[in-house]
């Protein structure tokens, strides 16, 4: 709800706002926007009365208040589900309809934007991300209220607590010009915006070709799936913190660990599921050249989902064995605050700079903080005052037992969440530094890839080892010297065969680092331990096979890992033939791209490639490249294409993204991206100074008439009215001119031709230079020009004739028939009105001597009291036809015939002869060897979470 408590004091301001206040505005759809506002302030107020009224439930001791208070809780929840759900239908019939007159539809929606991303444009915006956290929430809190228990009331009050918080990033109440409470996304775009289109009543129709519409770079797929699987994940977390804080709340310090493990595997599978579609999506749709960056939005999502991966393993120890009790509540409660840090982070502005995808800044940094702030104090009180009530098992785990290395290992997932956590808050510390200290430059991380691969490593290799050996070992283990000789047989056989295996993986991924060979060496050992207790313990029990899997799937990852990041090689080289050729490469450069002349096969890496074309559609540009390979006899064995394209924005005057195309193989990928265009078709400034650079020489040609260049000869073969161009398509009421000029080099014979062309359209003149790129010559005919090749009207001698359907006349050569009416002509040059009596006559011409017939439709018009018509010509043969009159008595026209004689003088032409060549592109392209072991292996170890998790809701 847009509510202003003070206005503007600058008189002019005012003024317009006193101006605007009187205007009748006509073609707004106010009353969606209203029962959204009403709907906001409901949701809000409903969040708030339930978190009390669940909150006071949980405290009473006489069951029937409780009771009472529980149904009214959920009262309050159902509302507000009501209410978030109907928000969202709204901003969606908004945006499905182009109401533009809305702030936020006029920001995410165009009419040219296809409805399948309509989803996309939703939650492109802060507020629409918002609401969908908040859907999220209400469907995980359906599921909560459906199987009510004791644990209903404190979950549900923690769970609306977070939504009020959230619910508040919608309201937007305006205090001040600088404080505000949210942002509303169903405000008016006249209410936050200025400018005169406002003074005009009907401004709603004027603003669909001004909306800013979806960035292109989210108009993807990925964008559509990605989003919402994520935003469960982190709505998703949010339980295990509700119980954690319930077990306090209700001094049941152990009860709550049952019900909120298969939350956590749920949790932890969809926010992990989340992650990899980012990956996914970053790998297939950006030009990352890969599946990860180190990007910081990328890394505050996997920070909290390791910490849940902590806390899920502290879970387990707390459950079988009472240890790790304490750590549990803790892992759980830093999770949810991390996806509130991370929320901080991505919306506040701060990581502008340093993601590519972040959210910008919106004003609610102080709402941010605080629900940041709410959700530390809250957990922490309440740590603190019970932590020396929570149980604490007084004999410590044995250095045997299951339960301690499974808590070392959580403690090494959280170091390994803390030191990216870390590292990504670096924006974070540079503003605080700065705010005492302006003269701070802040620090940065100029390489990320190496900066935490040095930690992450030795990470990965402890968590392999942990992996592989915790699963032979047992729970509250008293004697271990029973089966130190079983251990120990299993854990040498795993070590030996992981020291085959990765020899022999070695022989295919080049290691050249001994921290490297290290790391391969365990991530093989967690493979074949964790397949050795699959077979030999699980054996064949899917109950007891979900942390098998998953830390197979772990083990797989890292192979993945190590081939398609050691192995990388850049494929798009040749730097013999592409010196000199690439503006500004460096030698490395040269080593990672290449530059393909449109139609002109390349050689590299073994390939044979081909730039063959490019096509338009929208803002989407997209290549074909062919890549064909062959074997000793020069046979072609392998022949595919692949098309990366890039996007431009709305206006065509630069490029916003670079898009991938990837060539899938069962062991590899060749992934593809351009990464270079010339400077003249990257940008429209540079387009107009490569044209100003240009230096053009004037010619008079008649047909046969030769010119000379520096380096080139040129013939003008023909002059016509019929000319091919490829940037040029017909439309009907055309009138075309263009000439065939055949150009040489001055030492060479073989000739190259272009058609440069003007066409007069609907009144308007457009120019369609020609360029030759392999001679560097482009060519124009001047648009002033375009009367020479054409009589204007006046100077036609047109003959009269009238005549009656079926008839025909002679006209010089020519016969025409009065074919008949067209009661619905659509002519160029003919803008009807709805009043308008509009009737065509269908002429079929035909020339004596041939057999060929062509058509023309002159139109004729009665608007009001005038008549008016509309010519049409058969510009080959040079005739006009008119119709002047109709007789409704007799069926009887009038139409008027002329032929002007074809063109037979000089033609003017402007020939420039320092074209740079712009029919190229600059690619590269890499080998990703092995990058399906990291597919695979991920979605094994998401497949491992939900097997565990639902083993857990089969055993509560």
């Amino acid at each position: 709800m847009a509510f202003h408590m003070t206005i503007h004091s600058h008189p002019l301001f005012e003024k317009i706002f006193s101006v605007m206040s009187e205007i009748a505005y006509f073609g707004e759809h106010l009353l969606p926007g209203q029962i959204g506002h009403l709907l906001i302030i409901l949701g809000f107020t409903a969040a708030l009365f339930g978190a009390v009224a669940y909150g006071i439930g949980v405290n009473q001791k006489v069951a029937v208040l409780q009771q009472s208070w529980t149904k009214m809780g959920r009262y309050g929840f159902f509302v507000h589900g009501f209410s978030v759900l109907g928000i969202i239908g709204i901003i969606f019939y908004l945006m499905t309809n182009k109401y533009y007159e809305y702030s936020y539809v006029f920001q995410h929606v165009s009419d040219d934007l296809p409805f399948r991303y309509i989803f996309s444009a939703f939650w492109e915006g802060q507020e629409g991300s918002f609401l969908l956290w908040m859907f999220w929430h209400v469907i995980l809190g359906v599921v909560l209220v459906a199987k009510p228990g004791k644990w209903e009331a404190p979950v549900m009050s923690v769970l609306l607590m977070i939504e009020v918080f959230l619910s508040s990033m919608l309201l937007g109440l305006y205090f001040t010009d600088t404080f505000k409470v949210g942002s509303n996304p169903l405000v008016l775009l006249r209410d936050v915006q200025q400018g005169p289109i406002f003074m005009q009543q009907d401004y709603v129709e004027k603003l669909a070709g001004l909306a800013d519409g979806l960035n292109p770079l989210l108009q993807n797929y990925w964008m559509t799936i990605h989003p919402p699987t994520l935003f469960l994940g982190f709505a998703s977390t949010s339980i295990p913190f509700a119980f954690a804080v319930a077990g306090l709340w209700k001094q049941e310090y152990r009860a709550w660990l049952r019900p909120v493990l298969p939350w956590a595997l749920f949790s932890g599978a969809i926010l992990g599921i989340g992650i990899l579609m980012g990956g996914a999506w970053a790998y297939e749709a950006l030009s990352f050249g890969g599946y990860w960056a180190w990007d910081p939005v990328e890394n505050m999502s996997l920070v909290p989902w390791l910490v849940l991966v902590a806390g899920i393993h502290g879970n387990l120890v707390a459950k079988a064995t009472g240890q790790s009790l304490k750590a549990s509540y803790f892992f759980y409660f830093l999770t949810f605050i991390l996806i509130l840090y991370s929320t901080f982070l991505t919306r506040s502005g701060v990581l502008g700079e340093s993601s590519v995808h972040a959210f910008t800044e919106m004003g609610l940094e102080w709402q941010l903080v605080a629900l940041v702030t709410f959700f530390i104090v809250l957990p922490l009180v309440l740590y603190i005052r019970h932590y020396q009530f929570i149980p604490v098992k007084e004999k410590e785990e044995s250095a045997s037992s299951k339960e301690f290395w499974m808590f070392i290992g959580s403690l090494v997932l959280l170091f390994a969440g803390l030191i990216i956590a870390a590292s990504t808050s670096l924006p974070v510390y540079n503003q605080i530094r700065q705010f005492f200290d302006p003269s701070f430059q802040g620090s940065v991380i100029t390489d990320p890839i190496p900066h935490y691969n040095k930690y992450q490593i030795w990470i990965a290799v402890f968590i392999s080892l942990l992996s592989g050996v915790a699963q032979f070992l047992r729970y509250k283990e008293l004697h271990f010297y029973k089966r130190r000789n079983y251990l120990l047989f299993h854990i040498g056989i795993a070590l030996l065969l992981s020291g085959l295996l990765s020899w022999l993986t070695a022989q295919w991924i080049e290691i050249y680092a001994w921290q490297y060979y290290t790391l391969l060496f365990f991530s093989c050992f967690a493979v074949i331990a964790n397949t050795d207790y699959l077979i030999t313990v699980a054996r064949g029990n899917w109950k007891m096979a979900g942390s098998g899997i998953a830390h197979f799937g772990f083990g797989i990852m890292i192979i993945g890992i190590l081939a398609s990041g050691l192995n990388k090689e850049f494929i798009s080289k040749n730097p013999f033939v592409q010196r000199g050729l690439i503006e500004g490469a460096s030698e490395d450069d040269l080593m990672r791209h290449v530059t393909l002349r449109k139609g002109k096969p390349l050689f590299m890496s073994g390939f044979e490639v081909t730039y063959e074309k490019d096509t338009i559609s929208g803002v989407t540009r997209t290549f074909q490249v062919n890549f064909k390979k062959r074997n000793e006899e020069g046979l072609v064995v392998e022949d595919f294409n692949l098309h990366p394209n890039i996007l431009y924005n709305r206006d065509f005057t630069n490029i916003v993204a670079t898009n991938p195309s990837t060539r899938r193989y069962w062991n590899r990928d060749i992934f593809t991206h351009v990464s270079g265009l010339p400077a003249a078709e990257t940008d429209v400034n540079a387009a107009r100074a490569a044209e100003d650079s240009l230096k053009y020489q004037s010619f008079e040609l008649s047909v046969g008439d030769t010119a000379f260049t520096s380096a080139n000869y040129l013939i003008l073969e023909s002059i016509t009215t019929n000319p091919l161009h490829p940037d040029y398509k017909a439309e009907p009421g055309d009138v075309p001119i263009g000439l065939k000029i055949g150009a040489r080099k001055l030492d060479s014979d073989s000739v190259l031709y272009a058609t440069p062309m003007l066409v007069l359209r609907a009144g308007r003149i457009y120019q369609y230079p020609y360029k030759l790129n392999d001679l560097s010559l482009k060519m124009k005919i001047p648009m002033e020009a375009f009367g020479r090749f054409f009589l204007p009207d006046e100077e036609l001698d047109y003959k009269q004739f009238t005549i009656k359907q079926n008839e025909s006349v002679s006209f010089g050569d020519y016969k025409v028939m009065f074919a008949g009416f067209n009661k619905n002509p659509d002519k160029a040059g003919y803008d009807g009105l709805v009043d308008d009596l509009a009737v065509g006559a269908r002429l079929i011409v035909s020339k004596q001597g041939s057999t060929e017939e062509k058509s023309a439709e002159p139109v004729f018009i009665i608007r009001g009291n005038e008549t008016m018509n509309v010519k049409d010509r058969i510009l080959s043969e040079g005739l006009h036809f008119t119709f002047l009159q109709i007789d409704p008595n007799t069926e009887r026209i009038t139409i008027g015939i002329a032929q002007e004689p074809l063109f037979t003088g000089s033609a003017p032409v402007e020939i420039a002869d320092n074209a740079l060549p712009t029919d190229y592109i600059v690619l590269e392209a890499i080998l990703f060897p092995g990058i399906n072991l990291f597919w695979g292996g991920s979605v094994l170890m998401m497949i491992g979470l939900g097997m565990a998790m639902f083993r857990r809701l089969l055993d509560r």
